[in-house]
């Protein structure tokens, strides 16, 4: 491994090969010839797809982490001496901050969600006292934003809590290039929904699993990603018309979607999601595939003119499994959805656009450290 690299990102909350970290991030820097490290916490430090991830020692439970972890995370970035640190967890800003206070490195805060609002929705903190906590946050937002050189939001409502010079929005869209040319959508029985990402009460475990036990007998639910304690019932406790795949590699998501009828993204209306950009709807359009989403005003404005999916009150048990229905028994007009949204992946909503303005913002910081 280098021992001076041009960027390193930067998390102690994060896997180390987390989706927007790393597939498409430090792949995407990694791509354009940049010399990107990772520092998380895993076992020992490996090489990923040729990416060197430098580990961090695992601490027991989350308080110690959030303690000792930027502890941790100073003292392998004083040792890389990197040119850019690039973190994504607000518990790092201060160590981060002090970094470049007493070197010649720049800083780049990533905030992947809107913090305050977040943790106004967290089921661990108690309910009184969330709102010191997003105060606290937003205290540490405001530290990345006076200090630090540059901001990455993962969205645009995310942007706007920032004042930084260098703003600059990537967004979680997928990689065109996971996503092969869709196939026919599948005729015959089961008719399979399909529902992919954190699987938790807030993001309407419960209503999908009562829509499709409303819906006949050939209809499933496909589920995969990790599921949160307040949906385990929902899950575990589901009849047979729910196929349960746990957490599946990046890499299996498109065959999943491709032997799917409908994605489902009935998120509750929480504060933190109203404004969201949902990774999954993404991929069901890459894949060619209709959704039933949650109408939520800025879904209505993103995928409105689209006209790749059905919107609609994700409380409504009946309006959602009625949905689905209405395009399971269209498949003409299903297919017509799936091929736009397509078109919208293929043109707007990739990471090949994205990928290139955090390119273009880290090749611009590197520049600044060499003058």
């Amino acid at each position: 491994m280098t021992t001076r690299p041009d960027v390193v990102h930067l998390t102690t909350a994060h896997p180390p090969t987390d989706n927007r970290i790393f597939r498409k991030e430090c792949t995407v820097l990694h791509e354009a010839g940049i010399d990107v490290h990772v520092i998380a916490t895993q076992d020992a430090d490996s090489v990923v797809d040729g990416i060197p991830v430098h580990a961090l020692p695992r601490r027991s439970n989350r308080l110690t982490r959030m303690a000792l972890g930027p502890v941790d995370a100073l003292r392998t970035v004083r040792r890389l001496q990197p040119q850019v640190v690039h973190i994504h967890d607000p518990e790092l800003i201060p160590v981060v901050a002090l970094w470049k206070a007493t070197s010649r490195g720049k800083a780049i805060f990533d905030s992947h969600e809107d913090l305050g609002k977040q943790v106004m929705g967290k089921p661990y903190l108690p309910t009184w006292s969330r709102p010191a906590v997003a105060t606290f946050v937003r205290g540490l937002e405001a530290m990345a934003d006076r200090s630090f050189d540059a901001i990455v939001t993962a969205t645009p409502s995310i942007a706007r809590n920032f004042r930084n010079k260098r703003v600059t929005v990537v967004q979680n869209f997928p990689w065109l290039r996971d996503f092969p040319l869709p196939t026919p959508m599948p005729q015959g029985s089961p008719v399979k929904l399909c529902y992919i990402g954190g699987i938790s009460a807030g993001r309407g475990s419960r209503e999908m699993v009562a829509a499709v036990d409303a819906m006949p007998a050939e209809t499933e639910l496909v589920l995969a990603g990790p599921v949160a304690p307040d949906a385990r019932s929902h899950v575990d406790d589901s009849s047979d018309r729910v196929d349960y795949r746990g957490v599946v590699a990046a890499r299996d998501i498109p065959e999943m979607l491709a032997d799917s009828t409908v994605g489902l993204a009935v998120l509750h209306p929480l504060p933190n999601y109203l404004e969201a950009q949902s990774t999954k709807i993404f991929e069901y359009m890459a894949a060619g595939r209709p959704f039933v989403a949650s109408d939520f005003p800025s879904w209505k404005l993103m995928f409105g003119s689209y006209d790749c999916g059905t919107l609609v009150n994700p409380l409504d048990v009946e309006a959602i499994s009625s949905a689905v229905s209405t395009l399971v028994d269209d498949p003409d007009r299903a297919a017509d959805m799936g091929r736009r949204g397509r078109h919208a992946v293929e043109t707007v909503f990739n990471f090949e656009i994205e990928g290139a303005k955090l390119v273009a913002l880290t090749r611009d910081l590197l520049a600044r450290t060499r003058t």
